[in-house]
């Protein structure tokens, strides 16, 4: 009888137990970005998590897709009025004439987006509310550092999410500070070439904006963090040394090998896991029926064609009328003026099946990460046109790749486009270059989204980050970067060339001297004259 009231004491010990390891965990997400390309990517995460049981709660914009079910939504009201003025403001008309007015711009923007999140009444409840736990806080890991607070706040795991190319900020809240994978954050006058003279120009492009994000960007996010955060027992710089995995919409095999620590994860093609949007019967009609191939010309979600300069638009409607391929153009121009009928435009296309179908030869894009990801997915060369932020980086990978050209936006002509179109269309080391690196980006042992829920689950079941992070203490600024053997090599090589002009320099003085002796002679020799 004892015997029997053991087992089953211990079988439900062992029931109550297993409960608790299949209970799902609390996540904070928050991504306030107004950009529905950024959304894209975290929707297929945020879902597939809550279908395995964990309970999220996710800060966004009002109107950023519709709530996911099972998920708990605070909506941001200010942060779809700070997109309003933004468009409103006409500032894409000038593109960011330099990196300067764009890293200002860029400042503001994510200051006013930390200041719109923690003001908001809903998250200050969450924030106030002692019944509120989390066990991890997954947010962008970029420049919003005031939000890094809620991680200390709730005593959970930070976990990072970049949406966009990975940078020098992104490798340094990793722990990766190898200089090898150096990217900048704003890449508008970064140099692609590797001479010496570019990688010198890096290093200084670099290096300001490293002040830049010492003096301004932090600056900004450091009084909110002191504002809405004063109680937090850690400072904002040891927050910055607190992310444990960290995903990057990035791989290997788009462009650019990186040197990652363990816990930075590529998980780029993470949106390719929902469905794609299939083409109606008028535009699949058009693509079937091209005799000489499809171009598919669409700046993306961001860049609205309204806002470009007249003048491109016009020029962008010359070139495509002058093209034997059949063209969709994707515009929030309607209808477009003076166009043929190789043409095909629409508000809002399906962008995956267009780039999938096998008519089509080209995409001209702004240069969008996830515009590029799909066309390197479907193998389509690219023509990138990009305006600002990250879209210069993303296109010039993959035109060093081969698989690309790119275009300055503001030298472009009608012969410069068209000439680049054709040369993309008829040389074929183009397009084999786009299939082969489309396999490459296929060939994963699993699919992005299962490795991204793989390794946020690996965050929450290992807490004390410690085994995945580089550990600088343990590697000196001199033995990190093996400068040892630089001085030992320079001493040697200082030896030589100090002993060389040593010699030299005895030479000539030796010579000096003999010159000055001969000279003294010759004067104190009698002349000879007519007196």
């Amino acid at each position: 009888m004892r015997l029997r009231k053991f087992w089953m004491a211990f079988a439900i010990c062992l029931y109550f137990y297993f409960l608790a390891l299949c209970q799902g965990a609390n996540i904070l997400g928050v991504f306030p970005y107004r950009l529905p390309s950024h959304f894209q990517v975290v929707r297929p995460l945020v879902k597939e998590l809550s279908n395995r049981g964990h309970n999220l709660t996710i800060i966004t914009p009002v109107g950023i897709y519709a709530d996911i079910e099972g998920v708990r939504h605070i909506r941001v009201h200010n942060l779809n009025k700070m997109s309003k003025d933004l468009l409103d403001s006409n500032i894409f008309l000038d593109f960011f004439p330099n990196k300067w007015a764009e890293a200002y711009w860029t400042a503001s923007m994510l200051s006013n987006i930390s200041k719109s999140v923690l003001s908001n009444e809903g998250v200050q409840k969450l924030l106030h509310d002692k019944n509120e736990r989390f066990d991890m806080v997954l947010l962008e890991a970029g420049h919003l550092d005031a939000l890094y607070g809620f991680a200390d706040h709730f005593n959970a795991t930070l976990m990072g999410l970049s949406c966009v190319i990975p940078n020098w900020n992104v490798d340094l809240l990793a722990g990766n500070p190898a200089p090898s994978v150096y990217e900048p954050i704003m890449p508008r006058e970064y140099k692609y070439e590797i001479s010496v003279m570019s990688r010198f120009s890096n290093w200084i492009y670099i290096t300001e904006e490293k002040l830049l994000s010492s003096l301004v960007f932090r600056t900004a996010q450091q009084k909110l963090f002191n504002k809405y955060f004063s109680h937090s027992s850690k400072k904002l710089s040891e927050l910055r040394n607190q992310f444990s995995v960290i995903l990057i919409n990035n791989h290997f095999s788009m462009g650019r090998v990186r040197a990652n620590v363990p816990n930075i994860i590529e998980v780029a093609g993470i949106h390719l896991s929902e469905p794609p949007e299939p083409c109606d019967k008028d535009l699949r009609r058009f693509l079937d029926e091209a005799e000489h191939g499809v171009i598919y010309f669409s700046l993306g979600m961001d860049v609205l064609v309204k806002f470009l300069p007249k003048s491109i638009q016009q020029m962008l409607l010359e070139s495509f009328t002058q093209l034997k391929q059949r063209v969709v153009v994707r515009s929030d121009v309607s209808p477009v003026p003076n166009y043929s009928g190789n043409i095909y435009v629409l508000s809002q296309a399906p962008q995956r099946a267009i780039l999938e179908h096998p008519n089509v030869r080209l995409f001209i894009t702004h240069g969008g990460m996830l515009s590029v990801i799909e066309a390197i997915y479907s193998g389509v060369p690219i023509l990138g046109i990009p305006f600002f932020f990250d879209q210069f980086g993303n296109v010039h990978r993959v035109q060093n790749a081969g698989m690309a050209k790119v275009l300055d936006n503001n030298a472009l002509s009608v012969d410069i486009l068209t000439s680049s179109i054709q040369e993309l269309i008829e040389n074929p080391k183009y397009a084999l270059k786009a299939k082969e690196m489309s396999l490459s980006f296929r060939d994963r042992p699993m699919s992005p989204l299962e490795t991204a829920v793989w390794w946020t689950e690996y965050a929450l079941r290992n807490q004390d980050i410690r085994h995945i992070r580089l550990n600088e203490d343990e590697f000196p600024f001199v033995q990190y970067y093996g400068l040892e053997s630089l001085v030992s090599w320079g001493l040697r090589f200082g030896f030589v060339i100090g002993s060389l002009f040593l010699l030299v320099f005895k030479i000539y003085k030796k010579s000096s001297h003999r010159q000055r002796l001969v000279l003294k002679k010759e004067n104190n020799q009698p002349h000879e004259g007519i007196f």
